[in-house]
């Protein structure tokens, strides 16, 4: 019996004990009083055409670092339905979100647009280094990357 008893006494203070510490949430930033965030609002972005290496109708910003430095950036693209980026490879692992619309990625010199994975709004997925790839914009979209530069797209001779 006294067993049974000292069981549940035993979670009740260990809830009690738990309850008085504080847990971080997910995603929460404390930063120094008087410092300065780096913060992009959607609305105050100004979009530019892409670079001229790059297929015609997209249209770029970035977000932060400079994606031809060898140090962390973020950049997006803004491309209408049916852009394509041909066949190509990046030199270093491309981390890439889909902000809004719909794309297919496919892998390998061959790749189609049939056997190509798709990805909408919230989907996140990694092109890594040297992997040839194909990016079709099945609608309007806006996608996200995050790398390490210098950030470049080497085209695949066809």
């Amino acid at each position: 019996m006294n067993k049974i008893c000292t069981f549940p006494m035993v979670l009740l203070s260990l809830f009690l004990i738990g309850g008085n510490q504080s847990v971080a949430q997910v995603g929460e930033m404390k930063f120094p009083e008087g410092s300065v965030q780096h913060v992009v609002l959607a609305e105050d972005i100004q979009w530019k055409p892409c670079p001229p290496n790059l297929p015609g109708g997209c249209e770029i910003v970035v977000l932060e670092g400079d994606p031809k430095s060898p140090d962390l950036f973020t950049i997006r693209f803004k491309v209408k339905e049916g852009f394509k980026m041909p066949s190509h490879t990046h030199p270093r692992d491309e981390r890439v979100t889909v902000i809004s619309g719909k794309v297919s990625v496919a892998f390998g010199r061959e790749a189609t647009h049939e056997e190509a994975r798709q990805f909408g709004p919230g989907d996140y997925y990694v092109n890594s280094r040297d992997a040839v790839h194909t990016v079709w914009a099945d609608s309007d979209c806006i996608l996200q990357i995050t790398g390490i530069g210098p950030w470049q797209a080497k085209f695949i001779e066809e």
